[in-house]
This record gives structure tokens, C-alpha cells and sequence, in this order.
């Protein structure tokens, strides 16, 4: 199979999964993290975001530290071609080639999480087999201050659980 069947077949595979809701181009900017922190995978991606233009930068899993990938541009998909894709944004590409590899992502809005498809295809004749993996990215927490230095904003830091202390017990608990 040549590289634009390929990625024929990618942008097929995209098309069919899109859903009918679409979301602002914006909810896909920020940090991501892997929801799953042993992946072997993907573990961060950083999503930037300008008018109606996106660009991707990813890390992978590699030892002592996560291997960066670098930023790409991202191509943007609206549910038809007289959509915005700034206010009708339904999901994004990144293509990532290593010279011995092509990677495909598909990013899609999941409520306040991202699902991430993966495709990477081998080109160095090693044999490897092709493969393809899923992941679930959640926003990073993020703390902002005002110009006065006071703070200005907090993002929720997900799956965190309020420790709870009674005085009168001296117990502890988790809500």
C-alpha cells in the first residue's frame, strides 16, 4: 500500500468515526496528559491553538525521561466543507514521521477528556508489524495568577479526592 492510500484509508477511518456534535477549536488547546500513567505510549501532548490553525507537540515513553516528538501542524475537521473550524471543530490529525515510522493521531473531544487514536506504520522494512492503540488524555491542572500576584484561577485536578479530618475523631476520610 502506497503512502496516499494510506492515508486514504486514515482519513476514511477518521470520517467514520466522527460524530454529529461538534465543539470549539479551543477546547483542544492546552496540556494533556495520558489518563493512563504507565502507558507505554503516548504520555503528553501539548495542543496550541491560533484562528482556525493547530498545531500538536507530543511525548512518547522512554527511559530515564519521555521521549519528545516535536509540534506539527495539525489538519482541523469540521463536520462538512462549509463548516467553521474555529466553532465546529470535530477533531484533529497530527502526522508525526521519524524517518523510520509514520505516526497518525486522531484527536477527538470526550467530554472534558480527549480520545487519541494512534496509527504508526513502519517504513524501514524491519518487519515490524504496523499497530494501532487508543488513549484517553485528561487536561492538566494548571494554576494561574493575576497581574497582582494573587491567584486567579485553578483548573480541577481530576480523580483528586478531598481529604476530610474531624477534629472531635481524629479520623480521617475521603469523599
Amino acid at each position: 500500500m502506497n503512502d496516499r492510500m494510506k492515508m486514504t484509508a486514515a482519513l476514511l477511518l477518521l470520517l467514520i468515526s466522527l460524530s454529529t456534535c461538534s465543539a470549539s477549536l479551543s477546547q483542544f488547546a492546552g496540556d494533556w496528559t495520558n489518563a493512563d500513567s504507565n502507558t507505554g505510549g503516548i504520555t503528553n501532548l501539548s495542543i496550541s491553538v491560533s484562528g482556525s490553525s493547530a498545531s500538536v507537540h507530543a511525548w512518547g515513553r522512554c527511559h530515564p525521561t519521555d521521549c519528545d516528538w516535536g509540534t506539527v501542524s495539525a489538519y482541523v475537521f469540521s463536520a462538512d466543507v462549509s463548516s467553521d473550524p474555529v466553532t465546529q471543530a470535530q477533531a484533529l490529525m497530527a502526522v508525526y514521521n521519524s524517518g523510520f515510522s509514520v505516526t497518525t493521531l486522531f484527536i477527538k473531544p470526550q467530554g472534558s477528556s480527549l480520545s487519541v487514536q494512534s496509527y504508526t506504520a513502519f517504513q524501514d522494512s524491519s518487519g515490524r508489524s504496523n499497530y494501532a492503540s487508543s488513549y484517553k488524555f485528561n487536561r492538566k491542572a494548571t494554576v494561574q495568577l493575576s497581574a497582582s500576584g494573587l491567584l486567579a484561577g485553578v483548573a480541577p485536578i481530576q480523580g483528586m479526592k478531598r481529604l476530610q479530618t474531624s477534629i472531635l475523631t481524629g479520623k480521617q476520610g475521603g469523599n
